[in-house]
């Protein structure tokens, strides 16, 4: 498995030091941005960062929180398998660049990822829970009736070779 990384980092320790953590720079980002009134956009890295902010939110912000996921730019390719999992920030043409280096490429209608091809998700849902998407819940995705923010979406990628044709 091969991933390329576009997203920048918090420090959050070391990726195996135990359970997930949230950086004490994103929490004082969620305190300070929720505590403005309207609330300024929180950046979160991480499904983790997505599902605190969506609790905090419920639980301490007393308004709507903004979040922008357009940092949110991991993209993990799987040749073996043809397939990428891709955070909501990363844009069509960059998981074009990441798949075309192992001669793949996703399927893209008029700059979109076509849904038809979409294998797996994880979810935030409104309650700040975080989910593995379920045949029907992927359903709901695809047919964009889901209630919850989209965290990971895991995509079937295609021969670039054959696609050309």
């Amino acid at each position: 498995m091969a991933t390329i990384e576009y997203q920048p980092t918090r420090d959050a320790g070391p990726p195996d030091a135990g359970p997930p953590k949230v950086s004490d720079a994103f929490v004082r980002e969620l305190r300070t941005n929720a505590a403005r009134v309207p609330a300024i956009p929180v950046r979160p890295l991480t499904a983790l960062e997505v599902a605190v902010a969506v609790r905090y939110a419920l639980d301490e912000a007393g308004q709507d929180l903004p979040l922008d996921l357009s940092a949110m730019k991991r993209i993990t390719i799987d040749p073996r398998e043809r397939t990428a999992r891709v955070q909501p920030g990363v844009t069509p043409a960059e998981l074009e660049q990441a798949a075309f280096y192992w001669g793949l490429a996703p399927l893209v209608d008029r700059g979109d990822l076509v849904l038809a091809n979409l294998l797996a998700a994880r979810i935030v849902t409104p309650d700040g829970g975080l989910v593995e998407a379920d045949a029907a819940l992927l359903s709901e995705i695809r047919t964009g009736r889901a209630t919850g923010i989209v965290v990971d979406a895991t995509y079937r990628l295609h021969s670039a070779a054959e696609l050309r044709r």
